[in-house]
């Protein structure tokens, strides 16, 4: 298995990820949230970071630039867990996103609940959606 031991090797991946799609721009934010009983929740959010779960979490749903909302299923988030798995070995960063997506998918699995991906690419737009809404609102603390 592939792994990325050092902080030069995670910077070369997530530069080579952002290079293959010429449409992508950073998020302001993203996260991975849960629906239930029409209730958007986030536990994690990321704000003008982890841009490398960024990028991953992106390909997994099709998203280049922007704003948007994206229904996740846990197989794709399996697959972005799994991507994102050898920056582990990078003992520099603590992984929040990797650890996190983990629990998101035993939760989901074990308890119901629908994931959405959510990026806001302005945190100055209008959100898009009521996941964007929450996405702003879990950011505001």
């Amino acid at each position: 298995m592939e792994k990325w031991a050092t902080r030069e090797e995670i910077i070369a991946v997530r530069e080579r990820l952002e290079a293959a799609d010429p449409r992508w721009r950073r998020p302001a934010a993203h996260a991975v949230g849960v629906i239930r009983d029409g209730r958007t929740s986030f536990t994690l959010t990321n704000r003008d970071g982890n841009h490398l779960p960024a990028v991953i979490l992106a390909r997994a749903v099709g998203h280049s630039s922007g704003s948007g909302s994206y229904p996740l299923s846990v197989e794709q988030l399996e697959a972005a867990e799994a991507e994102l798995a050898p920056a582990e070995a990078c003992p520099d960063f603590e992984h929040p996103n990797l650890h996190h997506w983990r629990d998101l998918i035993a939760e989901v699995t074990g308890e119901g609940g629908q994931l959405v991906a959510v990026f806001v690419g302005d945190l100055a737009d209008e959100p898009v959606d009521e996941h964007d809404r929450a996405l702003r609102a879990a950011l505001e603390g």
